[in-house]
């Protein structure tokens, strides 16, 4: 079952911090927005179910975690 990742809950500690981050700092915006496009596209390929996708789902599940870590660094340098 297709499970969204939701920066909010993998980062709770910084969910203030990344919400007025958004609103003043352009390249971190893109960046999340890429990670929420990112993570609705790995959705529709799971809630698909076509093994002929598993290769392009578990090379999107890697993006989905380098762009979570380029995320998470920039939450913690502040």
């Amino acid at each position: 079952m297709p499970v969204e990742h939701d920066l909010s809950l993998d980062f709770p500690e910084f969910h203030s911090q990344a919400q007025a981050r958004i609103k003043v700092d352009p390249a971190f915006d893109r960046l999340v927005a890429e990670y929420r496009r990112l993570d609705a596209h790995i959705l529709a390929l799971e809630a698909l179910d076509d093994p002929d996708q598993d290769d392009e789902l578990n090379r999107r599940r890697r993006e989905r975690v380098l762009l979570k870590d380029r995320i998470a660094r920039a939450l913690q340098e502040g």
